[in-house]
C-alpha cells in the first residue's frame, strides 16, 4: 500500500512539473489591424449617413447592382417596396420605384460613433441623445432627408436591429 501511494505521489510530481514548464520558443500571434479608428469595431461594416459599403440610399437598381454588394431579392409579403439582400452585412435595401430608399441591418454593423448591435438601450441613448421614439423603435433625423432608426425587437433593452431611412418612405407594412 506504502508503495502505491509512494509511486501516486511521483506521477503526481511528475505532472505538475511538466505542466509548470514554459515553453522558450517565441509564441506568433498575428497582428490585428483596426482601420476604424474605434477601438473594438474594427470588424464591423459601417452604417454612415449615405449607406453601408458601397450601397447608397438613392441609388437606382442598376447602381446597386454595380456595388457587388447586393444579393437575391428576398421581398416578402411584409415589405411594401422591393427589397434585395445586403452581402457586407446581414440585413437588406428597400427600393421604390428603382431607387434605393432604405437599408436595414440585424447583425454585423455599426455607426461611425460606434453604436453596434447587441449594445443596449442606455448606450444608445449615450450615443445619441436626441434620438426620438416611435412606435417601432427610435429615429435620429440625420438631415432633412434621412435619418436612424434603432430597433429592440423581442429583446427587451437589446439593440436587434438598425437602419438607415429616407425621411418620407420605408419598406416595411
Amino acid at each position: 500500500m506504502k508503495r502505491l501511494v509512494f509511486a501516486a505521489l511521483v506521477v503526481m510530481a511528475a505532472i505538475l512539473l511538466l505542466t509548470a514548464c514554459e515553453s522558450s520558443a517565441p509564441q506568433v500571434v498575428p497582428p490585428v489591424t483596426n482601420v476604424s479608428g474605434t477601438p473594438g469595431v474594427g470588424d464591423a461594416a459601417v452604417l454612415d449617413s449615405r449607406g453601408l459599403g458601397a450601397v447608397r440610399l438613392g441609388m437606382s437598381s442598376d447602381q446597386l447592382e454595380a456595388t457587388g454588394e447586393v444579393g437575391a431579392d428576398v421581398t416578402t409579403p411584409q415589405f411594401s417596396c422591393t427589397v434585395r439582400e445586403l452581402k457586407a452585412a446581414k440585413g437588406w435595401v428597400g427600393l421604390q420605384d428603382g431607387v434605393a430608399v432604405e437599408i436595414r441591418v440585424d447583425e454585423g454593423a455599426r455607426t461611425p460613433e460606434g453604436l453596434r448591435i447587441g449594445d443596449s438601450r442606455a448606450r444608445m441613448h449615450e450615443v445619441y441623445p436626441d434620438v426620438e421614439q416611435y412606435p417601432h423603435g427610435f429615429i435620429r433625423p440625420l438631415d432633412a432627408e434621412t435619418g436612424y432608426k434603432f430597433f429592440f425587437e423581442n429583446a427587451g433593452d437589446t439593440l436587434t436591429g438598425m437602419g438607415l431611412v429616407r425621411a418620407d418612405r420605408g419598406c416595411l407594412t
